[in-house]
């Protein structure tokens, strides 16, 4: 008996779109796991359609169009794609029709007919976010060595940022690649609780303050796309 783990649970919603027609797109609540919706001051977007090719490579075919609605704490999130986005979109799709000698569907056409195409779309999109995750106050740092009060939790490999800090405000976290650290040694999940950043071995301070937070990835919508052909192209 074989027991299956998933990192997360997203929705999945297919886009079904048509060739050179503008996409007015769709509105996404975030939300967090106990349903307090995301601050997006804090958090990055990323919104794609990708092509699978045969040999399961991705190629990244276009962004999708993302807007962040006021106030930025209410976690609303528009997305849409323009039409020559859609036609982008359309010339990816369509051959790899080609290359299997499959026929391109034509809209409107009942969704019965479509669900097998649908499936078997070599596009892909995918909504992802990045957020900061409060980890544990600061108590002092050595040569770069940090000393948490709470165990930390990091992993070598993650990608770390702080906040309020005093002795050193060049390391505090800005929405700049500058202040986000990774390359983490010498992590004790024991008291005293430390990590390492080897790239901050010149700060020291016996009462930094501030937190350490991670920042985490995370896939909140995926799904198929599915590009309709059009006939008349009446306008540049």
């Amino acid at each position: 008996m074989s027991t299956f783990l998933s990192t997360s649970i997203a929705p999945r919603i297919d886009l079904q779109l048509l060739r050179r027609d503008f996409f007015d797109g769709l509105s996404i609540l975030l939300q967090t796991s106990s349903g307090t919706p995301y601050d997006l001051s804090a958090t990055e977007v990323c919104c794609s359609v990708w092509k699978r090719s045969t040999s399961g490579e991705l190629t990244h075919v276009t962004t999708i169009n993302t807007e962040k609605k006021e106030p930025l704490r209410s976690g609303m999130l528009r997305l849409w794609l323009t039409s020559a986005q859609t036609a982008t979109i359309w010339d990816a799709y369509s051959a790899s029709l080609v290359e299997n000698s499959v026929f391109s569907p034509f809209f409107p056409s009942a969704y019965t007919e479509q669900a097998q195409s649908i499936s078997s779309s070599p596009l892909i999109w995918d909504l992802r976010v990045e957020t900061r995750e409060y980890l544990a106050n600061l108590t002092s740092v050595v040569s770069g060595v940090f000393i948490s009060q709470i165990n930390h939790g990091l992993a070598s490999s993650e990608r770390v940022v702080f906040s309020g800090t005093t002795s050193s405000p060049s390391i505090n976290y800005n929405n700049t690649s500058a202040t986000i650290y990774s390359g983490l040694t010498n992590i004790s999940y024991q008291s005293p609780y430390t990590f390492t950043i080897p790239s901050l071995t010149g700060v020291t301070s016996s009462g930094i303050g501030g937190s350490v937070y991670r920042l985490r990835q995370d896939t909140v919508v995926a799904g198929n796309v599915i590009v309709g052909s059009t006939v008349s192209n009446c306008f540049p």
